[in-house]
């Protein structure tokens, strides 16, 4: 069976005056959901840069990765409001799971 290939997605946070709050709201939920989604050797690292969100999954396609986004806690609560998915070849490291 061939290793799923990983993709990094780039997510961006709505900007509007509620943003904040909604994030915060729902911050629990999303970092479950993380979790759980590292657990199942989808999630392969995570992490905030300031307005930006840079995520690396594994998936077999692009739009895998974006029904996963799209699945997360952080979009349904219109905390995400845009992202770029772009394939990923690990150079340097070691991917688990």
């Amino acid at each position: 069976m061939q290793a799923p290939k990983q993709f990094v997605a780039i997510i961006q946070d709505y900007t509007d005056s509620g943003a904040l709050q909604r994030r915060l709201d729902i911050r629990n939920t999303h970092l479950k959901f993380a979790l759980e989604a590292q657990d199942n050797g989808i999630l392969n690292l995570g992490g905030a840069i300031l307005d930006n969100h840079d995520v690396l999954y594994s998936a077999e396609s692009k739009e895998d990765v974006e029904k996963i986004i799209m699945s997360d806690p952080y979009y349904k609560a219109k905390v995400w409001e845009k992202w770029e998915i772009l394939p990923f070849n690990l150079a340097v490291g070691q991917i688990t799971k």
